[in-house]
């Protein structure tokens, strides 16, 4: 399978498993990681379509990567909920987002 055909296949992929979970503000399954990214694939669509230019995405070789951290560590604060997700086109981070599984939200972080 062509490069930009198994990205397709995975971007493809991530937005249904995405819009299988529950709507924003709605109860999530888990406190993973993956679910962060899941709840910016669902709230931050338009976002992601306004960092990301669609008329490059049948053509373009450019690796996008997801990455999701918490805050901090374990500690005082509960960061159980709470994770910072970042989209990112060759290497440039072009999104952040501070996400709560709890609440099911993601709010732009600087």
């Amino acid at each position: 399978m062509h490069r930009s055909s198994q990205t397709l296949a995975a971007v493809v992929f991530a937005v249904s498993l995405a819009a299988t979970f529950p709507a924003a503000g709605a109860a999530w399954p888990d406190t993973s990681p993956a679910s962060a990214i899941q709840i910016v694939l669902q709230t931050q669509s338009i976002k992601i379509r306004a960092v990301d230019n669609p008329q490059n995405w049948s053509l373009d070789t450019k690796e996008r990567s997801w990455s999701v951290k918490r805050p901090v560590g374990p500690g005082v604060l509960d960061t159980t909920h709470t994770f910072i997700v970042s989209y990112k086109i060759d290497g440039a981070t072009v999104a952040t987002w501070q996400v709560d599984s709890r609440l099911g939200t993601a709010v732009a972080a600087p």
